[in-house]
């Protein structure tokens, strides 16, 4: 297998056994298995919320709380389960339409 991150957290997935599985037991193989399971988010949590959580494990990482804080900000937003998927124009603002499957999408909210 080749080397992969998880979509979710930024893991190194090395071995299908780190894999994440669907709901009918077979693997995915995009998430881990300590993001996903049963084809279903182990934590139902906002970005900003799961990288606090991430950040507790810089120093398996090689890194200080704050270094691995400043990495998850830049890679999360990159990853498949929190990438906003709109377009420029939706990006670029409030949009009531917005058809982004992200939950952190921030066109769902007005912007001050």
């Amino acid at each position: 297998m080749e080397c992969k991150i998880c979509q979710s957290c930024g893991m190194p997935i090395i071995a299908s056994e780190q894999l994440g599985t669907n709901k009918d037991r077979s693997f995915n193989s995009d998430y881990c298995k300590y993001c996903f399971e049963n084809g279903e988010f182990i934590d139902k949590v906002t970005m900003d919320e799961y990288i606090e959580m991430c950040s507790n494990y810089s120093v398996e990482a090689g890194m200080t709380f704050e270094e691995m804080k400043e990495h998850c900000k830049v890679l999360f937003p990159t990853l498949k389960r929190w990438k906003c998927t709109c377009t420029d124009a939706c990006a670029s603002g409030y949009n009531a339409n917005c058809t982004c499957e992200n939950p952190e999408c921030h066109c769902r909210e007005k912007t001050n």
